[in-house]
């Protein structure tokens, strides 16, 4: 038995040892019977506590990934555009960086399976959600250009996607670039841009 699980309880062995294994090999590579191996206990208490593969992804996913923290950083925004964004990024970028087994298990994911993808979509098109909410609000409030706050939602989303996503992959090259300042950077420019 894995040491790291040690002190949790048996759902949480299995849904941790279910990210490491997804994110090593992919959804479709693992066996609910190597996650039962790697969480140290029997696939018949895997089956107790998850009725399906599929349902111990979406359960891992929802508890790693899908973070009502999210929910909470947009009920506090304070109504001013740069300020918002930056901590909108902030937030974004921590909650990427905190899952980034689970990014990796989705691009390790080679058959298109749509139930996996609407689970994996989810936070992404909650994050857009809840973008384009405030975009619309900064636009009735006169702060943001009448451009079409979904269109503004998916631009902020791809262009933090992106941040990730170089930090990650050139991280050995990038490790002196303060990611702080790349986030002050990325958001003064977009704000600038939208700012009417």
């Amino acid at each position: 038995m894995d040491t790291r699980y040690v002190y949790l309880n048996t759902e949480d062995k299995i849904l941790n040892a279910s990210v490491v294994l997804f994110s090593q090999k992919g959804f479709t590579a693992v066996t609910t019977k190597e996650i039962a191996k790697e969480a140290g206990v029997s696939e018949m208490t895997l089956f107790r506590h998850f009725e399906s593969k599929q349902n111990l992804f979406e359960r891992a996913f929802d508890k790693f990934v899908f973070s009502p923290q999210l929910i909470a950083l947009f009920e506090g925004l304070e109504w001013d555009l740069e300020r918002d964004l930056k901590r909108i990024c902030s937030s974004y970028q921590d909650i990427l960086s905190k899952n980034q087994k689970i990014i990796l298990m989705h691009f390790k994911n080679e058959e298109l399976n749509p139930d996996f993808d609407a689970t994996i979509c989810k936070f992404p098109n909650e994050f857009k959600k809840l973008l384009g909410y405030y975009f619309e609000e900064m636009k009735n409030r006169g702060a943001a250009i009448s451009e079409n706050p979904e269109t503004l939602a998916m631009s902020f989303l791809a262009t933090n996607f992106g941040l990730f996503v170089t930090s990650f992959v050139m991280n050995k090259l990038a490790s002196e670039t303060d990611i702080q300042a790349c986030i002050a950077s990325c958001v003064k420019i977009f704000a600038n841009g939208i700012t009417c």
